[in-house]
């Protein structure tokens, strides 16, 4: 492993690219226990141009150096990345920008996940009850930080019959010095079965002069150019899409209907590569996601009962012929070593004193252990749920 002093891209200009290309960015979702630095690597490869890490709970990161490794792995080529917080104040989210800053090109506010925790407690779309809270925390962290380091939120619409009070909150985000808005077409009570607001989306685009990404129902290529059609969105984000197909935005396999073949055989060099720094889970579902609707049963059986990598090496090479290129002729950057000296937060200021007597460098984190148990049962919150077992 090796630390670098990591240039901040200027994502004004990755935006402007990827209008020059397709008409519109091509942006992964931050999804909760999926987003991490290796898939963020697999994405890279295949034509996805922003990434976010998965939501990370700000008030764990600041307090915790066991979060902070556990939560956050990066690398020299692991850009341009934004890191995603659920923060509930302006000093948590300031002291989670000042600690990864060093480390990604901006910071991320999640005012969208919908789980009933993080309402609850205040976060996710809990925030958008609250809209002078979050323009304070967006005005307070614009302040703080260099004008280079991007500042963003991910929103959900505040209301289904008008598209008006988001315009409006858009419209006031964009004053208080966001770069840019996701937007989840759907309210914090609606399902994913139910269809996006399109009209409402191409609404807050055209009152915005900030860049902004949709997001929502996106499975393939061509869903994405039709949501950008319809919305005129600066970027079109995926979430579930990718994970059933990481090379939904490679220009070669825009007709592809499932995984490419080679992105199986990337998804496994990267993993073998990886060693010990990925969760054997972690890469088992990647490939059930990826591959698991092709296989016929008895295979699919076979291949869901393994507990090691090297079982799933064993099993392509002897069902598809293919393996993990063990001597890669461009392998990948080793991961950054992220020291996070350079800042010290006030915890005590943060703390009640209840919880200062509770605090020490090892815990979790505040709401760390609610937040991974209602993960198992709750609405998903961009596909945390599905994927409690790594945790």
């Amino acid at each position: 492993m090796e630390s670098i002093n990591r240039r901040h891209h200027d994502i004004q200009e990755i935006f402007k690219e990827g209008r020059a290309t397709d008409g519109f960015l091509r942006v992964a979702a931050p999804m909760v226990r999926y987003s991490k630095l290796e898939f963020r690597r697999l994405l890279k490869k295949h034509g996805v141009q922003l990434r976010f890490t998965p939501m990370i709970i700000s008030d764990s990161f600041i307090r915790s150096e066991k979060a902070r490794q556990n939560e956050f792995t990066t690398a020299p080529d692991d850009d341009p990345v934004i890191a995603q917080f659920a923060a509930k104040d302006a000093q948590e989210f300031v002291n989670s920008a000042k600690l990864i800053y060093p480390y990604v090109d901006g910071i991320d506010l999640n005012c969208g996940c919908p789980q009933s925790w993080a309402i609850a407690k205040g976060y996710g779309c809990g925030l958008l009850k609250q809209p002078e809270l979050v323009k304070d925390i967006v005005r307070t962290v614009r302040r703080t930080v260099n004008e280079k380091f991007s500042i963003s939120l991910k929103i959900r619409l505040l209301q289904h019959e008008s598209s008006k009070t988001t315009v409006d909150f858009a419209r006031q985000l964009q004053m208080c010095g966001a770069d840019f808005l996701s937007l989840h077409g759907r309210t914090m009570w609606q399902k994913t079965s139910e269809s996006l607001n399109i009209p409402a989306i191409r609404d807050v685009k055209a009152a915005l002069s900030i860049p902004l990404i949709a997001n929502g129902s996106v499975r393939t290529w061509k869903q994405a150019c039709e949501l950008h059609e319809q919305t005129r969105a600066d970027g079109i984000m995926v979430a579930r899409g990718l994970l059933s197909n990481p090379a939904l935005f490679n220009p070669q396999y825009q007709e592809a209907t499932s995984t490419p073949m080679q992105c199986v055989q990337d998804w496994l060099d990267i993993a073998a590569e990886a060693g010990d720094n990925i969760h054997f889970l972690c890469f088992h579902h990647h490939l059930t996601f990826m591959f698991g609707p092709t296989l016929k049963r008895k295979l699919r059986l076979e291949f869901n009962s393994f507990t090691s990598k090297e079982q799933i090496f064993d099993f392509f090479e002897e069902n598809y012929n293919i393996k993990p290129n063990v001597y890669m002729e461009n392998p990948s950057p080793p991961n950054t070593i992220c020291n996070y000296d350079h800042f010290e937060p006030n915890v005590a200021k943060l703390n009640s004193v209840e919880d200062a007597t509770t605090w020490n460098s090892n815990s979790n984190g505040k709401f760390f252990n609610e937040f991974t148990e209602d993960l198992e049962s709750d609405e998903d919150c961009e596909l945390g749920n599905s994927f409690f077992a790594e945790i």
